[in-house]
């Protein structure tokens, strides 16, 4: 049975607490930490959108396979920080190899695209258990859509803002 001691501290000032504490922890004994997350079980799907990039998502009980576009993460994004932003969400909920990850993405370019999959996977992970990934994801700010998109361009300009040289004669 756990010990109870109870102290007296004083501090610079002179002021005295009363500080408790038990000489053991007060978890069941043998459990180191105890199961965070149940094992993956369902199968989810969901859509994410950055820039001009739009991912449809599905996630299924796997090995940790991913396919987008019917290639490997590493053949499509060969950059390891696009690589890393994909995998995030399942990083932040420590499932990785829980899941096979199935994406078809299309327009924009690869840093659009890696966000646009990211809110995918997200979205995703949220419809299959939202009790316990939603808190978690909402956190991290996984569950939100970057509304930014490009600028469009105006009449008498080369760009969006960019104007042709200004010449005086």
């Amino acid at each position: 049975m756990p010990e109870t001691t109870e102290t007296t501290i004083t501090d610079d000032e002179g002021t005295e607490e009363l500080s408790s504490y038990t000489s053991e922890s007060s978890g069941p004994v043998g459990d180191a930490e105890p199961a965070r997350r149940p094992s993956a079980s369902a199968p989810g799907s969901g859509t994410g959108r950055r820039k001009q990039a739009i991912a449809r998502v599905r996630i299924v009980p796997g090995t940790g396979e991913w396919k987008i576009n019917g290639r490997t993460l590493e053949e499509y994004f060969p950059n390891k920080v696009h690589q890393q932003i994909v995998a995030e969400p399942l990083t932040l909920l420590e499932l990785d190899g829980a899941y096979d990850v199935i994406v078809r993405v299309s327009g924009g370019g690869p840093s659009g695209q890696a966000g646009a999959v990211r809110l995918g996977v997200a979205r995703s992970l949220n419809g299959v258990d939202e009790e316990l990934n939603r808190p978690a994801l909402k956190k991290a700010g996984f569950l939100t859509r970057d509304a930014r998109v490009p600028e469009r361009k105006k009449a008498g300009l080369k760009k969006a803002r960019k104007a042709p040289q200004y010449s005086k004669r």
